[in-house]
């Protein structure tokens, strides 16, 4: 089934231009140009993802964000924020709504789709609670976050770094760029540093063998290797 889009923009040019690549791109879209259009949308309908402006003729797209949030038939409907703003304190107010990405304007179309990807695969992934992922001796379970390496279990391991190596195991052989881990694995904002910071702890906590297919590859990001 095709995603469906909601985009609530009030400036018409750029929720067209929004439209036109969210349909080039093979989704579904709906557009509403207030908070008040969108809410009467909602009421009988559940887009797969939103994207919100912030600022809309009766109010701020936060208070839709936080709205939805709020509802049980769409708490879990990933949200992409659009603003003029980039302070980190826009940022933060926006994560306490419930915003999954923020994009600043004037957006890149190439980013938004990029993005609308992968909070959607994230979606995917979370309804499918019992994927699995084996590779050589590498078990990963999505359902229980569980490691298991050569049939013992890798313990103390965060969500974070088990959605890491499972998106680099799931990925394997092909290399991962930081951008390429952001979008699969963090819902905030794209500082490419927390993917150093986050894999070398991941490393750490491995088993020596293990650790050492998790590999940096030089100029291009990282990947999982299984080869000897």
């Amino acid at each position: 089934m095709t995603a469906n889009i909601l985009i609530v923009e009030d400036h018409l040019e750029t929720r067209e231009l929004l439209r036109a690549a969210i349909e080039d791109a093979g989704y579904s879209v709906m557009c509403a140009g207030d908070i008040k259009g969108a809410t009467e949308y909602l009421k009988t309908g559940k887009p797969s993802l939103l994207i919100l402006d912030i600022n809309l003729p009766d109010g701020s797209g936060l208070e839709l964000c936080a709205a939805a949030r709020g509802s049980d038939g769409l708490a879990d409907v990933p949200v992409i924020a659009l603003t003029g703003k980039d302070k980190l304190a826009d940022k933060k107010l926006g994560f306490t709504c419930g915003v999954d990405q923020y994009l600043t304007k004037p957006i890149i179309m190439d980013e938004l789709v990029m993005w609308i990807k992968a909070l959607l695969r994230r979606v995917d992934m979370d309804k499918s609670g019992g994927a699995e992922v084996r590779i050589g001796a590498l078990e990963l379970n999505v359902k229980t976050q569980l490691v298991r390496y050569n049939g013992k279990t890798v313990a103390n391991l965060t969500r974070r770094e088990f959605e890491l190596l499972y998106a680099l195991a799931k990925n394997s052989p092909a290399v991962l760029s930081r951008r390429d881990i952001l979008t699969q694995v963090w819902r905030t904002v794209s500082v490419e540093n927390l993917v150093d910071t986050h894999l070398f702890n991941l490393r750490k906590k491995l088993p020596q063998e293990l650790s050492r297919r998790v590999q940096a590859v030089v100029g291009k990001g990282f990947r999982y290797y299984d080869s000897e």
